[in-house]
């Protein structure tokens, strides 16, 4: 913005017109072919880092939540979603990252819940905190490499307010402390982010927080000025400052800590997209306004919405779901899975549908792993390793997915293309393996292998598997541990089911002996992380797999059995009290009903309601239909009777066909 330029911060969306972002300061260093969705471009533009004495090094600052309640699925789109890209960055483009991380625990929302539970926002805060990380953990998220809390940089917190005052960029009112919007202005340009947002008021106010007295306005120099630091009401908690006892305001705490642990310029913050404005835009404003200078941030990266079943998540619409209940109906690599199917900066939908499409996926990738290992196992490397055609074509198909994959992944972390990549890698795959069987030739085991590994690399570096190097392991693996402790349950389970086989031979118990074969496939392996399916009535194949995988898969076909069975007593119900109403005679059916009709005619229609009044044409012929369905229902009962008298296998609880 030019020095010329009017400070009056005005609303942008009544006047209707859309103001372009201000220029953007590419930075100094080695550019990549990385391309990054900058949302302080509100494009694609290309990497760039500062190569000079520190290698393929980078600062990485995350908005961490604001620990006031259980963590939802929107915290899971956002952090899966940066540890997917994080992921690439480190393990596939191979940067160093120092990577920060903030944990708000003092904020308006947390006095207020606290209150509420009549707890201290202390222990409330330190109760959420544990619940987010523990939820981290089971997603496979990887931990910060420094945390940064509120409540532990207060005292840096108040000096890079007292600098920012300094440097004329806000003033002291009443006890609390305020950015001056207008007078940044006039040599910066605010509202960087969504500079279309400037001047909304309802936008403005959300950002200062629900506890803002209405008299705070009126210690405004503007109205769209935000709190550096809040003068404490009673019952609030309080820290010293210059100013009088307070606590910071809920923008100024991500500047003061990821300054003090990156500096004056940071490669790359990251948010959802729901705090752009004013949040993000505030932090950049009071940044640029400490250090005095252009650009704190090169790349902004926000992940998009989380809609569910179509709708915005709300406790009041009942869609509320939180991390760990949807960890009761899913595994963490199905829901990454789910997130690695969509574009990290677009909006997407969580529903029973879609998260249903990354199941299948997951299950391709599953059964060619399996289908891989067993060929690599069962088929020896003696057999023919000569290349036709067949294979030549197959491993031209793999070169151009690794080619695919990388020009995806250099898109703006395109993971979605890329693994529909890698699953049409997997159908020619097993396209060649199926002509191989039918031609009655072995597949070529290094081309397999290649394959596998490759499919098994990208999945490591895409945090869907355990870390892997080449021709170490294929597939998504089946935990930790050394071979006892691994092989143990199972031993024990085969140990028990010998027993039980070997009791029920002694008895020649045929059908006992079945139903244990069974049950050990069915509901004892798949807990211990193994799969069995049946090929034939004599052979068999097993796999390694999730042992939550398996799990959740009983689970549902449990359900599916359930609500079969529901359903076919609902049908037995309904069959049951049709042929109890068809004993009826048609000049019964409604003159028990007193409590709808006072007066009938000599075939027992109603003609008059209970308050006396005549029926009318249309309740009559709807009554007249309901009678003639009867004495049709009544003649085949009758009819049934008779077939019961001729024949002794019929019953009289048996409807009629």
């Amino acid at each position: 913005m030019s020095e010329n330029s009017s400070p009056k911060l005005e609303s942008t969306a009544a006047a209707g017109t859309k103001k372009p972002f201000p220029e953007w300061i590419k930075p100094k260093g080695k550019e990549t072919e990385l391309l990054i969705n900058n949302s302080l471009t509100g494009g694609k533009v290309p990497f760039v880092f500062n190569e000079s004495g520190k290698g393929r090094s980078l600062t990485w600052y995350a908005c961490g939540p604001t620990v006031y309640d259980a963590s939802h699925m929107g915290h899971a789109r956002t952090y899966i979603s940066f540890d997917i890209i994080r992921r690439i960055m480190k393990s596939y483009l191979g940067f160093n990252i120092q990577y920060v991380m903030n944990i708000t625990d003092i904020d308006d929302k947390i006095i207020i819940r606290a209150n509420e539970n009549g707890i201290s926002h202390s222990d409330l805060s330190k109760k959420w905190e544990t619940a987010f990380f523990e939820d981290m953990k089971l997603l496979n998220v990887l931990p910060p490499d420094a945390l940064t809390r509120v409540t532990e940089y207060v005292p840096q917190i108040v000096e890079y307010v007292e600098k920012i005052i300094s440097n004329g960029f806000a003033y002291e009112s009443n006890g609390s402390v305020y950015f001056d919007t207008v007078a940044f202005s006039k040599s910066h340009d605010y509202g960087k982010l969504e500079p279309n947002s400037v001047g909304n008021e309802k936008l403005a106010a959300e950002g200062e927080g629900s506890l803002t007295a209405t008299s705070a306005v009126s210690e405004k120099r503007s109205g769209f000025d935000f709190a550096l630091w809040k003068k404490s009401k009673p019952g609030e908690p309080v820290w010293n400052s210059p100013w009088g006892e307070g606590r910071p305001g809920w923008h100024i705490e991500c500047s003061a800590m990821a300054s003090d642990l990156l500096g004056g310029n940071i490669d790359i913050h990251s948010g959802g997209s729901d705090l752009k404005f004013p949040h993000h835009d505030n932090e950049l404003a009071q940044s640029e306004a400490f250090y005095g200078n252009r650009q704190w941030i090169n790349y902004f990266v926000h992940s998009g919405h989380l809609l569910i079943d179509g709708l915005k998540m709300s406790k009041s619409l009942k869609n509320f779901i939180t991390i760990k209940q949807a960890l009761e109906k899913y595994t963490s690599r199905q829901m990454r899975m789910f997130f690695i199917l969509h574009k990290y900066d677009k909006a997407m939908n969580y529903s029973p549908e879609s998260m249903g499409y990354a199941i299948e996926m997951e299950k391709t990738f599953v059964e060619f792993f399996h289908t891989a290992k067993q060929i690599l196992r069962d088929s020896p490397l003696s057999l023919p390793q000569f290349w036709t055609q067949a294979e030549k074509d197959l491993n031209k198909h793999l070169q151009a997915a690794n080619e695919q994959v990388h020009q995806f992944i250099l898109d703006n972390f395109n993971t979605s293309d890329a693994l529909k990549t890698l699953s049409d890698l997997v159908n020619k795959t097993n396209v060649y393996i199926r002509a191989c069987a039918e031609q009655k030739t072995n597949p070529r085991l290094n081309l397999i292998s290649a394959i596998a590994e490759y499919i098994t690399y990208i999945f490591s570096v895409f945090g869907l598997t355990e870390s892997s190097t080449a021709g170490s392991m294929i597939g998504f693996g089946s935990g930790k541990g050394n071979i006892e402790e691994e092989m143990t349950p199972i031993l024990n389970a085969l140990t028990q089911f010998r027993s039980e086989v070997r009791a029920s031979a002694i008895a020649k118990d045929t059908t006992t002996i079945l139903k244990t074969c069974d049950n050990l496939r069915d509901e004892v392996l798949p807990l211990l992380g193994v799969k069995i399916d049946d090929k034939s009535a004599t052979t068999a194949m097993w796999k390694f797999e999730d042992k939550e995988t398996l799990k959740k898969e009983i689970e549902q076909k449990k359900e599916i059995e359930k609500k079969k069975q529901a359903d076919k007593e609902e049908k037995e119900r309904k069959l049951k009290e049709k042929f109890e109403k068809s004993k009826i005679p048609p000049q019964q059916l409604f003159v028990n009903e007193t409590d709808k009709y006072s007066k009938f005619n000599e075939l027992g229609m109603p003609t008059h309601d209970k308050e006396g009044v005549e029926i009318t044409k249309s309740q009559l012929k709807k009554l007249q239909k309901e009678y003639d369905n009867q004495t049709k229902e009544h003649n085949n009962y009758l009819k049934s009777l008779e077939q019961q008298q001729s024949s002794p296998t019929l019953t009289s609880t048996q409807s009629p066909q």
